[in-house]
């Protein structure tokens, strides 16, 4: 059973991560998903953000729980595994080249979509989660958000548009 400070510690960082994560701009290199899952993960893993079992978790749960997500007119997934690997919160959101990656869709078995914009989570709280994916499917549906990251010249472009959706994103 957790102590009072260890329950403290617990809700100031679910408190910070939900105010603001640490948002990333990638250009991604790689492919196919597995590669480009290893690629994000590993950038993480150099940044000291997560571990460097990280990548195979996420896949391994990309292959239980898929997250492509058949967002209009551009698709996007959303990556992540368990806290277990997170050593910092972060989204660290990847521009594959113009044809996408492929996802399975998170609503439909055995259908895909070739996502445009990749959001990596990496979140230290269970509860920190479930919040950063609440306001983070506020940022998705936004298709300006998400042309935005298609468009995006640099990585800095990429991490100021997310940042400034995140910020305006609901926390309801």
């Amino acid at each position: 059973m957790p102590d009072s400070r260890q329950l403290r510690q617990e809700a100031r960082k679910i408190r910070d991560t939900v105010k603001m994560p640490q948002i990333i701009g990638y250009k991604i290199r790689g492919k196919e998903r597995d590669e480009v899952l290893h690629e994000m993960a590993d950038y993480l893993a150099d940044m000291g953000m997560v571990k460097s079992t990280y990548g195979q978790s996420v896949i391994n749960r990309e292959n239980e729980f898929p997250t492509g997500i058949c967002t209009e007119p551009n698709a996007v997934a959303i990556p992540h595994c368990e806290r277990d690997g997170v050593l910092k919160t972060a989204i660290l959101v990847g521009q594959p080249g113009k044809e996408g990656i492929t996802f399975e869709r998170i609503d439909a078995d055995k259908e895909y979509v070739n996502a445009k914009a990749i959001f990596m989570l990496a979140v230290d709280t269970d509860q920190g989660q479930l919040e950063v994916i609440s306001r983070l499917m506020d940022v998705i549906q936004n298709e300006k958000v998400i042309q935005g990251i298609i468009d995006a010249k640099t990585c800095e472009d990429i991490k100021e548009i997310v940042t400034n959706a995140f910020e305006n994103a609901s926390t309801c």
